[in-house]
């Protein structure tokens, strides 16, 4: 039930509010982090103007509660609409993070912080969970870095999100609040307003009297932010999420503590403090998928068709591709065996569902980590189509197909393996090196589309 201090707030600002929002931008985060439904999104986007949109989107937060309210103040911050955040700001429900009784709720000290609320449809990885909370317990006396790495579609978002909802963890390890920042793959110009909305939401939570005005560059946003952080949030944690390039983390390198996910585990070798990293190596078993395709489609694990076992066995584990699956399977519950075929054929780019996930389908998930590589070793990478599944192979091998010298081969190798698209062995001498079966199919699937591209060409 939303508080009579929000709700209030929401229709005294109300023709402000009407006035000045685009509701898409706001409705995406508000997606994200589970206070909307599509349903709703498609309602509110049905209304011909803007401001009926906008007037309708806040009809539809009266009749919600207090993560609602603070999931659009946290879009407001995110979209840059400081001045509309700071009319709605005194009204926030629960107390903020930083004040002493604060981790009484930490939903509501969670959702102050920005940091996504669990998706309607989890299944909890607790060995993972728990290990990224041993690591976030390193920096309960000092400052540091916690990495959680993984390929494409592994769930670490989730993982780090669902590893910070815990009472005695913010207790006892980060009393000043959970900050979290979805960075992606930006240029200056959006990280550094991503960092002015990071800086007004610490502001506003102290009760400024006055805002002062954003950074105006990232060196000074790295400034406000620091001051901010050490002086007024010195027991907090930052949450960056999705890091690729590791000239981001500079900005935020400012002695405090910060948890970030990436595809690449290298990304802290270029800042300074104690580091420390969780792998999440490998998918979830046959079970814990099969929980989550009945969870979507609402069936009891035992009145799943007999399909489902072998969709789950095609997604070789990974969440995104059994959520993608489970959430068409909801829409169109007769199509168990269509997309049994599509995955059989690797069919990727007809494996798409809208979702708060960056990418709609698996084809662009695994793209995009392969085009942030070298053109020379992007072109080197798709060469392991090659490969058989289930087979490693020394660097060795790799020397000879690519006719380059061995040093330079492991040099090459370490950089697909940092950034999660291959996987090493190193208990065996010599190290021997090997693909997730998802990716080897998805460079077999690519390589036979240029390939039938090529033949059309000269045809």
């Amino acid at each position: 039930m939303l508080d009579e201090g929000a709700r209030s707030s929401l229709l005294r600002f109300r023709q402000n509010l009407e006035q000045d929002i685009k509701p898409a931008y706001l409705m995406d985060h508000m997606i994200s982090d589970g206070v909307l439904s599509g349903e709703e999104e498609e309602r509110i986007s049905e209304w011909p103007s803007r401001k009926e949109q906008a007037a309708s989107l806040l009809e539809l937060l009266l009749k919600k509660d207090n993560s609602a309210f603070i999931s659009f103040y946290n879009a407001l911050v995110k979209e840059a609409y400081y001045d509309l955040a700071n009319l709605l700001h005194a009204a926030l429900p629960g107390d903020t993070p930083n004040s002493s009784n604060s981790t009484s709720d930490v939903q509501i000290v969670l959702s102050a912080g920005g940091v996504p609320q669990r998706p309607v449809v989890f299944v909890s990885r607790p060995e993972l969970i728990n290990k990224i909370r041993e690591k976030l317990y390193h920096l309960r006396q000092d400052t540091g870095w916690v990495t959680v790495f993984g390929m494409a579609g592994s769930g670490k978002s989730v993982l780090v999100a669902e590893a910070v909802r815990d009472q005695r963890l913010i207790e006892e390890c980060f009393p000043g609040g959970i900050h979290w920042l979805s960075i992606g793959q930006l240029d200056k110009a959006n990280l550094l307003v991503k960092i002015q909305a990071l800086c007004f939401r610490l502001e506003q939570s102290l009760d400024s009297q006055s805002l002062q005005r954003p950074p105006t560059s990232l060196d000074e946003a790295k400034e406000r932010l620091r001051f901010l952080v050490l002086r007024r949030y010195p027991r907090s944690l930052l949450i960056l999420d999705d890091i690729w390039d590791s000239t981001v983390l500079k900005s935020f390198d400012i002695h405090c503590r910060i948890l970030l996910s990436t595809r690449n585990r290298s990304l802290t070798d270029s800042v300074s403090g104690a580091k420390h990293e969780v792998e999440v190596e490998s998918g979830l078993d046959d079970n814990k998928a099969l929980e989550i395709i009945a969870l979507y489609t609402r069936n009891a694990l035992e009145c799943l068709p007999e399909e489902a076992r072998s969709i789950v066995r095609e997604c070789k584990g990974s969440p995104l591709v059994v959520s993608l699956i489970g959430a068409l399977l909801k829409e169109k519950p007769d199509r168990w065996s269509y997309y049994l075929r599509q995955l059989q054929q690797k069919q990727f780019k007809r494996i798409r569902k809208s979702s708060s996930y960056d990418y709609d389908a698996l084809d662009q998930a695994m793209a995009a980590s392969i085009e942030v590589l070298p053109d020379e070793h992007r072109e080197l990478y798709r060469d392991l189509a090659v490969l058989e599944p289930d087979i490693k192979i020394p660097a060795k091998v790799l020397s000879i197909l690519w006719d380059l010298e061995p040093e330079e081969v492991e040099d090459i190798l370490e950089e697909f393996v940092n950034k999660s698209l291959l996987f090493v062995d190193s208990h065996r001498k010599p190290a021997l090196y090997y693909l997730h079966d998802l990716q080897l199919d998805f460079l077999v699937e690519q390589n036979r589309a240029q390939l039938e591209v090529r033949i059309e060409v000269r045809l």
